[in-house]
């Protein structure tokens, strides 16, 4: 896609993503700095898109990945303070910051999971995988994807519905390794 091309898109996106950003965060202040954030990334792909591919749900899932990100900036600011508890301006102690980061452990379990996860998506079939990805990542409805990939709404749901026990097996099977 080239720049002129997503330059009109982009006038489309931007509702959708402040949309999106207000529904996460409840402020107009943090849903447009999102969507600021998103049209930017979105900017620097778009030349690597393809024209057929669906642009609004990928800038829904950047902007999804915008805002975990900007919650942890905000969640995750730690007061810089000397050792004897104070901010080193004066000797008043400070109170010490509640550290919600997730421990190295956690964030190494995490990275497993989502590796185990990924595995079990690309051990589907192709058009079990497109459907699933449309359905659970992209977030189109039942009736959308039977629009855009030509299959019967009934075939849509059976194959999403497979592919979904076939990942629930997969993933039972990983866990119990």
């Amino acid at each position: 896609m080239n720049r002129l091309t997503f330059e009109h898109i982009a006038q489309r996106l931007r509702p959708r993503i402040v949309q999106v950003a207000y529904d996460f965060f409840e402020s107009m202040d943090d849903a447009e700095d999102v969507a600021q954030e998103t049209l930017v990334r979105m900017w620097r792909l778009c030349e690597r898109l393809d024209e057929n591919r669906n642009v609004e749900a990928l800038s829904v899932r950047v902007a999804k990945s915008v805002c975990v990100d900007m919650y942890r900036r905000q969640h995750l600011k730690v007061i810089r303070m000397d050792d004897n508890g104070c901010d080193g301006e004066d000797d008043t102690p400070k109170a010490q910051p509640t550290d919600t980061s997730p421990s190295p452990h956690e964030v190494l379990e995490a990275r497993e999971m989502q590796g185990v996860i990924e595995d079990a998506i690309q051990s589907l079939n192709p058009r079990e995988r497109q459907l699933f990805e449309m359905r659970q990542l992209e977030g189109l409805t039942t009736e959308d994807i039977s629009q855009q990939v030509g299959i019967p709404k009934a075939s849509v749901q059976s194959m999403i519905s497979m592919a979904r026990k076939k990942l629930f097996t997969e993933l039972k099977r990983k866990m119990s390794l």
